[in-house]
C-alpha cells in the first residue's frame, strides 16, 4: 500500500529581494515535477545539497506546505484537501532538526503527553501511550526528568517519543542528527532502525548524511528541485562522480573503494561497509 505518493509535484514562491534600488519579488521553484512513490514499512532516505528542496519535500508530507502543481497524497489522502490535514499529521508525524523547538513542557513525560492530550484521547489511555513511547526510544528512566537537563541526542529521542505518543503510521525526519555528536546520531539512527523494523513505522529521513542514507532501504536524490536519482543505496552510492556533480559526498569507505578501482584493484562498485570491503580485499588477495 503507498504510504505516501507524489505526481508532478511542483511548489514555487515568491523572494524578496534586496537591490540598489530597492525591493524586488523572484520566483523561487524549490520543486519540480517530482514523482515519488513510498509503500507503507518502507525505510526512505531524501538526500540532496543545502538548499536542494529536501526539506521542502518534507514538509508537503505533513501539509506544512501546499502544492502549487501536482499531488502529493499521504495514505490515499490529498495534502491539498484542508479538512483533511488534522488526519494526514496524525498518520505522518514531523521531527525538526532542532528538538528544542518540538519540546513544549518542563517534565518529559508531560511533554510526550502533550500530542495525545490535543487529539482528545483519555487520560488513562495517555498514561499507556507515554509509557510505551518512553520504553521504544530507550527513555523511560528520564520521564520525571527536565528536557533542559538531556543531551542532544535524548532531546531528540524524546522529541520522536512524543511523535510516537500519537501512533502515526509514518514518520518524516527533517536533518534529525544535523546538531548532535557522533553519539547522539547513533542513538538517534539506531532508534530510527528499530521503530522501522520492529513496529514497522514508515521512516523518510532527509539527511545530508551518506552513512545514514546508506541504512535505508532506497535512495532519492533531489538536487535544485528536480528528482535526479532513485535506487537503492548500493545503486546510488557506486555512481560517486554522478553524486559528486551533485555537491554530495559518499561513504568513505565507497569513496575508497571508488580510488582503489581507479587504480586497478578489482573490487565491487558497490561496496559500502567495512565489512563488505574486508571481505572484498581478503576475496582479491586470494586471486593474485
Amino acid at each position: 500500500m503507498n504510504m505516501v505518493k507524489a505526481e508532478g509535484l511542483t511548489y514555487s514562491y515568491t523572494k524578496i529581494l534586496e537591490t540598489d534600488h530597492g525591493t524586488e519579488e523572484q520566483r523561487v521553484t524549490a520543486l519540480k515535477d517530482v514523482n515519488i512513490t513510498i509503500n507503507q514499512g518502507d525505510f526512505v532516505a531524501v538526500l540532496g545539497h543545502n538548499g536542494s528542496g529536501k526539506s521542502t519535500f518534507a514538509k508537503h508530507i505533513n501539509a506544512l506546505l501546499q502544492p502549487t502543481e501536482g499531488t502529493i497524497w499521504v495514505e490515499n489522502m490529498d495534502t491539498k484537501d484542508d479538512t483533511l490535514v488534522w488526519e494526514i499529521r496524525q498518520t505522518a508525524g514531523m521531527v525538526f532538526q532542532n528538538p528544542d523547538n518540538q519540546l513544549v513542557a518542563t517534565i518529559v513525560e508531560e511533554d510526550i503527553a502533550f500530542g495525545p492530550e490535543n487529539m482528545g484521547i483519555e487520560p488513562k489511555e495517555i498514561r499507556k501511550r507515554v509509557d510505551e513511547a518512553l520504553a521504544t526510544v530507550g527513555m523511560s528512566e528520564y520521564a520525571t526528568h527536565a528536557p533542559s537537563k538531556l543531551s542532544g541526542g535524548q532531546k531528540q529521542r524524546i522529541a520522536i517519543a512524543g511523535v510516537l505518543a500519537m501512533k502515526p503510521k509514518c514518520i518524516v525526519l527533517d536533518e534529525p542528527t544535523a546538531m548532535l555528536d557522533p553519539v547522539g546520531r547513533r542513538e538517534v539512527m539506531e532508534t530510527i532502525e528499530r521503530l522501522n523494523k520492529e513496529e514497522g513505522i514508515t521512516m523518510i529521513l532527509i539527511t545530508h548524511y551518506m552513512d545514514e542514507a546508506v541504512r535505508a532501504d532506497k535512495v532519492y536524490v533531489i538536487d535544485d528541485g528536480d528528482l535526479v536519482m532513485e535506487g537503492t543505496p548500493k545503486e546510488i552510492f557506486s555512481q560517486v562522480e554522478r553524486l559528486q556533480a551533485y555537491g554530495l559526498d559518499v561513504p568513505q569507505v565507497t569513496e575508497v573503494t571508488y580510488l582503489l578501482r581507479k587504480e586497478g584493484i578489482d573490487l565491487p562498485a558497490d561496496i559500502l561497509t567495512t565489512e563488505e570491503m574486508v571481505g572484498a580485499i581478503c576475496q582479491y588477495k586470494s586471486t593474485i
